[in-house]
């Protein structure tokens, strides 16, 4: 089953598999961005090519395209709608399961496809109480 378009059915099915809901729905955005990638010709690995595919995400997914590179970052601002606000408020799922393990693991799978070594910190969430969602992608230093 494809789990890309039924949100409740990801839910009810890995609800009390919590690692294997992050597995699958980090092969879910390499899936979508890939077919993003190739339809919309992103190419490179640097942070522009990243925003600009975590702006087609966010558009192909009815959501507002903020990704912006900042500095040595790419900064992803939201405070307006939300389709996973709206996803668990009308399926009645719980919004922060949908987040910590679909939509971030989804986001990260994207973002493997520009450069494996850019990693996601959740700066503030809605569905933790915060006013904007803000999401830093950042090259991993090691």
């Amino acid at each position: 089953m494809s789990y890309r378009t039924r949100p409740l059915k990801f839910y009810e099915h890995f609800k009390d598999k919590p690692e294997e809901a992050k597995r699958v729905a980090f092969e879910i955005g390499r899936e979508m961005g890939r077919e993003w990638k190739e339809q919309y010709n992103i190419q490179g690995d640097d942070l522009e090519a990243l925003a600009k595919l975590l702006n087609v995400a966010m558009e192909n997914v009815g959501s507002d395209p903020t990704a912006r590179v900042e500095g040595d970052r790419v900064v992803m601002r939201n405070s307006t709608f939300c389709v996973i606000m709206r996803t668990a408020l009308s399926l009645n799922i719980p919004w922060e399961w949908l987040d910590v393990y679909y939509a971030w693991p989804w986001l990260e799978g994207i973002v493997s496809l520009i450069r494996p070594d850019i990693k996601m910190r959740i700066i503030s969430t809605r569905s933790r109480g915060d006013k904007v969602c803000i999401h830093f992608f950042e090259i991993e230093r090691g």
